[in-house]
Order: C-alpha cells, then structure tokens, then sequence
C-alpha cells in the first residue's frame, strides 16, 4: 500500500499543477517541476532564483523485492555562457549539488556526495501549451559511504531532464 500511494503521489506531482493551470503561460516562469532520467531518475523542481542563478531539488524512490532506496540531490548553477545552433540558443551552466543515497532494508546505510556540475539547457515554448527547458547535467566529485564501514572515493552524476515552466 505504501508502495501505491509514493508512486501515486508522484505522478500526481507532475500532472496536477501542468492540468490545474486554467491560463496556460507562454513565458518562461521561475518556478519549474518536471522529471530527470540518469543519476538519479525522479521527479525535479527547479526554481529560477534570477536571470543568472537558479536552484534544484531532485529525489527519487526505488523499491524492490527486500530492500528499496530514496535518492536525493540539493544543487545550485549559475549561467556562464551561451551559444547558438542555427537559431537555437543553448545556456551553458555550472554549478554544485549535494547528493545523498539512503538505503533501506538489507544494506541499509548512507551515501553522501558533494558534486561540482556542468550543464546545457534549452529553453522553448510549445504553443498552446507553456514553457518548457530542457537539460542535460554531469558532475563529479568527492563520497562518503556510510553503508559497509566508512569509505570515501570519487562520484559521479549524470541527467537528462525536462521541466514545464508553471
């Protein structure tokens, strides 16, 4: 049951706010939700602090048949630059992320990371629909395990994601 109502909730997270807007914006807003695929794959939030500067959260829950995870990160990018393809015009970002892996049943324990990241956005508008960007982020960094002892190594993280702009 508890299964059912975290995936319910998530979907819910996506759907509700894009289906409850009854005047649907054709500029981009500041605050932003969505979905990542890569390391980690969950439901984002972002939030475009200004022109420059913006701010994510991005947690994920997995669960299996002993044992299931919920896997977070906390990040912040600045744009550094830009570019165009033709008529494109892409942002280039870099930033930091604080991740954290905890792990349930059997092998349960904690992961911490701390990320230096870069990215590339895409900002669009989808007519009659609302504002849109598109990304993809990596990093690398410094983890410490707390799950078998405590060792420390190097983490690395990698997403492509996309948000609709409410």
């Amino acid at each position: 049951m508890k299964k059912t109502i975290a995936i319910i909730a998530l979907v819910a997270m996506i759907i509700v706010p894009v289906a409850a807007k009854s005047i649907l914006p054709t500029q981009k807003s500041s605050f932003a939700v969505g979905i990542e695929l890569g390391q980690p794959t969950g439901v984002t939030v972002n939030y475009d602090i200004d022109s420059k500067w913006d701010g994510y959260i991005t947690a994920a829950f997995g669960f299996g048949s002993d044992s299931g995870y919920i896997n977070a990160v906390l990040g912040g990018q600045y744009k550094a630059g830009e570019f165009k393809i033709n008529k494109a015009k892409f942002d280039v970002n870099v930033g930091l992320q604080a991740g954290a892996i905890i792990n349930l049943g059997q092998s349960a324990g904690v992961r911490l990371a701390v990320r230096g990241t870069g990215s590339v956005s895409y900002d669009w508008t989808w007519k009659n629909v609302g504002a849109f960007t598109a990304y993809l982020r990596a990093g690398v960094g410094p983890a410490i395990n707390f799950v078998d002892g405590v060792n420390v190594g190097i983490t690395w993280n990698a997403a492509l994601g996309c948000v609709y702009h409410i």
